[in-house]
């Protein structure tokens, strides 16, 4: 699996839910989908996870997730990024290129000002 079957995995896993937005249940769904597929399959979704996870570790990124979430230590950094990737391909994309842009999304505004935007999951 490289990067393409991955994010539509994220999505077909975000059109499976009823809040697109909740990170944990799309990587439950993810999960779930992911469980029929062979054992190599599951492996390559694990390497671009991290990947992504590996990719998205920036700074700036940091930042906004300290800022948006009050505060960040290293492991709420991994579940907010895990969160970010559950937002789907365009948004992780945007996202990176510009971490202002978090201020855009409905579910950066929802939480705030007392809400947590993660994914430990």
């Amino acid at each position: 699996m490289d990067a393409q079957p991955f994010w539509k995995l994220v999505e077909d896993a975000r059109c499976r839910v009823s809040d697109p937005a909740d990170g944990d249940a799309v990587a439950a769904m993810a999960v779930n989908l992911l469980s029929t597929q062979p054992r190599d399959e599951i492996i390559a979704a694990d390497r671009v996870l991290r990947e992504l996870l590996a990719h998205s570790y920036r700074n700036p990124l940091w930042a906004a997730a300290y800022l948006i979430n009050g505060g960040c230590s290293d492991d709420a950094f991994d579940y907010f990024r895990g969160w970010l990737i559950m937002q789907g391909r365009r948004v992780f994309e945007r996202v990176l290129a510009d971490p202002d842009s978090l201020a855009e999304l409905p579910a950066v505004r929802a939480a705030a000002p007392d809400g947590v935007v993660d994914c430990e999951r």
